[in-house]
């Protein structure tokens, strides 16, 4: 399967022996590999790659895994500690493998839908170095195939453990569940796996995790397995868990509906039978009790001391887990807040400068969408694209500091006019950076003061050349310059397509990066159209769909010197519907 490796951008030989290893998974899995797989999780601590290092640990997990049946519980342990390393670090590559080493040992342990869940969050990851979506599809057909027989043989041989793991095995699952607990921040997520584990090692027919709202005095859940309730709630007082959380007593009933304080009311609800219950407190580290786990209809008999002792020493740590993932979520929805706050003042700032002069306005905002297409194309991370969207916004703040006369000026500006303009690139920085916002807002100030510095160093206000201008900058350059030159001044009308294109094309590793160049070029035509437009005008449906098909590059091409060629009717089409719509406005 190595050819499956596609490297557009080599990473070294170490990364591609670790992904060779990976791919022959299926087909071979050789306990040798072990001390070759460490001995790279090794080196990658040695220089602190760590994405070496999390891809390293989930192999040598799913070796252990399928060699060694005894270190199963140590297997599972790497595999959670390669997942945190490759969640925390945001190393996509390595969180990628992981799910599909994840989805393999379910898999194999007969746990399909679980194993369906991880293969279809690795697929939700875009990696451009390497892709392996192909083998990734292949399992998920395995998993699919092998749920809807629930016969584990129909997988091939190559998916089949050695020994098949012991099912129901309740140090697996409290070791699953410990793990899990100790990264997993998402209280949806970690609800749902601590119902799942529970309910596999007690051989139970249902798990359900309750909450307690002390607000509104009530239990809720969202996780009732089985059950096409999304989320349930009710009096903390009603019923065997409203008892458990008011008393803090452990109850175990064989026959529920003798049992008066059994709340019949969900049954009805969901028509769902209620036999057997266990029912136990979940206790957070100050030892309140924070809701109830409710464990119903033991498979096969009654629930056993046993049974209560594996409740006890999982509901330990859960009710510690429950409560930092609800204070995370709590931070998480802070930020959430403070982010928007920070985009509302960022776009309030924005329109400031637009306010100075009408003949520029929407002018940023026109700057930002251009740079967004080319970090989209560039296949940016979200957050580098959000400070690069910032950071186009406030591109032009430091204009506050420039007299109006000269901004609105008709005509050319004077030596010593064109001087004073150019500060406004130093007093966004000056402004810029004494917002204290940590390192973010200090990337915003870098990049949004370089967009008037050239790929050739001629530019200003720091002079900077090649690469020492930030990444961010140089995307702002190439979309400043283009909305200038394609947009109405008060010295000149707005400069023909072919024209503004030559300027940009012409201006590769001058003024502009060509590489940045370059990737504007493939900018779909209907795109660049949507941006001029602005919300005054649209494209219809026909039309949007018809210019999708043609790159920024193709109608440059087409245009250039167009005596030299014969243009198609449909070329024609193109060029004539491109210019209908760049002369509207």
């Amino acid at each position: 399967m190595n050819n499956l490796i596609k490297s557009k951008n080599s990473l070294g030989e170490i990364k591609d022996t670790l992904l060779n290893i990976l791919f022959d998974f299926p087909e071979k899995v050789k306990k040798t590999n072990l001390k070759k797989v460490d001995e790279i999780r090794k080196y990658g601590i040695a220089i602190k790659n760590f994405e070496i290092v999390s891809i390293a640990m989930s192999i040598y997990a799913y070796i252990k895994f399928k060699t060694t049946d005894k270190n199963s519980y140590r297997a599972y342990g790497v595999l959670n500690d390669a997942k945190y390393l490759a969640v925390s670090s945001n190393l996509y590559l390595a969180q990628k493998v992981n799910l599909f080493i994840f989805a393999l040992m379910e898999f194999e342990e007969e746990n399909f839908d679980d194993a369906l869940d991880f293969i279809k969050n690795a697929q939700l990851i875009n990696i451009g170095e390497y892709e392996f979506d192909n083998t990734i599809s292949k399992v998920k057909q395995e998993i699919e195939k092998a749920k809807q027989k629930r016969i584990i043989h129909l997988a091939p041989p190559s998916f089949i453990p050695d020994k098949m793991h012991k099912k129901n095995d309740p140090l697996l699952a409290l070791l699953k569940v410990g793990r899990t607990m100790a990264v997993e921040t998402n209280l949806d997520t970690l609800l749902t796996i601590i119902a799942k584990e529970i309910n596999l090692a007690l051989n139970a027919d249902r798990c359900t995790v309750f909450l307690l709202d002390t607000e509104k005095n009530e239990l809720w859940s969202k996780v009732a397995l089985g059950m096409d309730l999304k989320e349930i709630r009710f009096d903390a007082k009603l019923g065997l868990a409203g008892y458990v959380v008011q008393t803090g007593e452990t109850i175990n009933i064989q026959d529920v509906y003798k049992d008066k304080r059994f709340n019949k009311e969900i049954d009805i609800q969901t028509g769902y039978k209620t036999k057997s219950i266990l029912c136990m407190p979940i206790r957070n580290m100050s030892h309140e009790i924070i809701g109830a786990f409710q464990v119903l209809n033991k498979k096969g008999g009654f629930f056993t001391q046993k049974d209560e002792d594996l409740l006890i020493a999982i509901g330990s740590s859960a009710g510690i887990a429950l409560e930092n993932a609800a204070l995370f979520n709590k931070q998480k929805q802070f930020i959430e807040e403070q982010k928007q706050l920070l985009s509302s003042f960022i776009d309030t700032l924005s329109a400031s400068i637009d306010a100075r002069d009408k003949i520029t306005a929407g002018h940023s905002e026109r700057v930002t969408k251009y740079a967004v297409l080319i970090c989209n194309k560039m296949q940016m991370k979200e957050d580098e694209v959000e400070i690069v969207r910032h950071a186009s916004l406030l591109h032009d703040i430091g204009k506050i500091g420039i007299k109006d006369y000269i901004l609105q000026k008709e005509g050319a500006l004077t030596k010593e006019e064109y001087k004073e303009i150019q500060q406004h690139a130093k007093i966004t920085y000056d402004i810029l950076s004494k917002i204290y916002l940590s390192k973010y807002f200090k990337d915003v100030a870098k990049i949004a003061s370089s967009h008037h510095e050239k790929f050739d160093g001629t530019g200003y206000f720091l002079h900077l050349k090649g690469e020492e201008i930030p990444l961010g900058g140089r995307i702002l350059a190439v979309s400043d310059v283009f909305d200038a030159i394609t947009s109405k001044r008060h010295y000149r009308l707005k400069m023909d397509i072919i024209k503004a294109l030559d300027i940009i094309v012409e201006g590769a590793d001058k003024h502009f990066d060509k590489k940045i160049v370059d990737v504007f070029m493939t900018i779909e035509t209907n795109k660049i159209l949507e941006v001029i437009l602005g919300e005054e005008h649209k494209l219809t449906e026909a039309d949007n769909m018809f210019l999708n098909k043609y790159r920024l590059i193709d109608l440059y091409r087409l245009c250039k010197n167009p005596d030299e060629r014969k243009f198609t009717t449909e070329e024609e089409r193109f060029v004539n519907t491109f210019n209908k719509y760049y002369n509207l406005v």
